[in-house]
């Protein structure tokens, strides 16, 4: 059998990048990380640019309305916040996490990213519902035998 050389998914690059998840989270990589933290952002607004597909993470004080409180991790090379309702709004499809180039607009102090009209959903069967993402680990008891249940049928048809 001959051998076949794995093709690393994850790209790692020096430019800011940023992640949306499965679980609606926004997330950013070290590089966007210590934009943030030498800017001395702590909490972010997000502006959306429809006609241009783009996203923006905007520096804002905690005491902005609907400003999000930036989460960074115990290595400080990296940050996030949720965003789901936010995704939910613009129509995004985050079934799928994927990773979108950034660029910081120093005068403006935020984060732009543009997002491809491919992963936008045209209807509203596309979009994620409220409350019905769940981490296998959050999952009450009474939701773990539903699933289980689900599992079962599934494997069943």
């Amino acid at each position: 059998m001959a051998w076949e050389v794995f093709t690393r998914p994850v790209i790692r690059t020096g430019e800011p990048a940023v992640t949306i998840g499965k679980m609606g989270r926004i997330g950013f990589n070290m590089v966007a990380t210590q934009i943030f933290q030498e800017n001395s952002v702590t909490h972010v607004v997000l502006m959306w640019n429809k006609e241009s597909s783009e996203c923006a993470v905007r520096s804002a004080s905690s005491k902005d309305p609907g400003a999000y409180k930036l989460t960074f991790n115990q290595k400080s090379n990296g940050a996030g916040f949720s965003a789901v309702t936010f995704l939910n709004y613009i129509r995004y499809d985050w079934t799928e996490t994927r990773a979108f180039n950034a660029a910081w607009n120093t005068s403006e102090k935020m984060l732009i990213f543009a997002i491809p009209t491919q992963h936008f959903g045209t209807s509203a069967g596309n979009r994620q519902e409220l409350g019905k993402v769940k981490r296998p680990d959050r999952l009450k008891p009474e939701d773990l035998e539903t699933s289980k249940e689900k599992e079962a049928t599934n494997v069943v048809s």
